[in-house]
């Protein structure tokens, strides 16, 4: 159960949530993140991401924590690094985030970073659609982590991917679309430490659930909702984190307008979605913070 709820407010994407901050009043303290809202969007320098992982430090490392867009989520590694006894990683997300550096605090390659951390003793990546599993782009990711087994990925969708070069094709999937009793126990069966944390990106779940401002995935919430039900209760939850609220991507810096420009939908840079997205992910967040224990 957690013990509490912390806004990380970068963005606003939260903070203008009413439903869900007049839900959980009682637990949730807010801290004003956003005089780092641009140097830490989308990634951050190693001293930008020191001073924000040191304003970022939790007084009870048991809880549900809000980060806000998507554009934050290598910002988990701030409170993944809280912990110092062994856990698995559980991450709900689109994308697998396990690009090889340069950018070691990256909201594309913070997953690489996280499989070197020390008390992570594996990572499972649930809900994945992305195309950057499919074919040679799984060549760019964390190939090494994967067959050593700190990794395991159980797309939502089977992808086809080139894990060696001339070698064929293999096949990615989970059993989570074709029967949920089978795919949950799937993910029991890669979780090795009674400890657990777990991140969602709303970005894995559909247009029905969540908007966000990156490309998303067809899991259903019900199903997100029912995995994280059944892992807490076979494993001690020691925190959780969520992204993927809706926010304007803006910047100052070009190279992160550039990059800002991949994985996005067509519009991401003109979407005017924010009071229907406010609405939408305050219901999400609820149901999430619910069955975490937040009560």
């Amino acid at each position: 159960m957690m013990q509490g709820i912390t806004i990380f407010d970068f963005d606003r994407s939260v903070t203008f949530q009413d439903t869900f901050l007049r839900n959980f009043k009682h637990l949730i303290m807010t801290r004003p993140m956003s005089s780092y809202q641009r140097v830490a969007r989308l990634w951050s320098s190693v001293k930008n991401f020191q001073k924000v992982s040191s304003s970022m430090q939790l007084e009870n490392t048991c809880q549900f924590v809000l980060l806000g867009s998507g554009d934050y989520h290598h910002l988990s590694l701030a409170l993944l690094a809280q912990h110092t006894t062994p856990f698995t990683l559980v991450l709900f997300d689109n994308h697998p985030d396990w690009m090889r550096p340069p950018h070691k605090y990256h909201c594309g390659s913070w997953v690489y970073t996280a499989a070197r951390m020390t008390q992570i003793e594996r990572i499972v990546i649930i809900g994945l659609e992305n195309g950057d599993l499919a074919g040679k782009n799984f060549l760019d990711g964390d190939v090494d982590s994967y067959f050593q087994q700190k990794i395991v990925l159980l797309p939502y969708l089977p992808i086809n991917a080139l894990t060696q070069h001339s070698q064929p094709l293999i096949r990615l999937e989970s059993k989570l679309k074709v029967d949920l009793s089978d795919g949950i126990q799937q993910i029991l069966d890669s979780i090795t430490t009674k400890d657990v944390y777990i991140s969602i990106d709303k970005d894995c779940l559909r247009e029905q659930d969540a908007i966000t401002n990156w490309e998303q995935g067809t899991l259903p919430l019900d199903v997100v909702l029912k995995c994280i039900s059944t892992i807490t209760t076979h494993h001690n939850l020691v925190g959780a984190d969520t992204v993927g609220d809706y926010s304007p991507p803006v910047f100052t810096s070009p190279l992160k307008w550039i990059g800002s420009l991949f994985d996005r939908p067509s519009n991401a840079l003109r979407m005017n979605l924010q009071h229907e997205a406010n609405e939408l992910n305050a219901i999400t967040n609820t149901k999430l913070a619910t069955v975490l224990g937040c009560i």
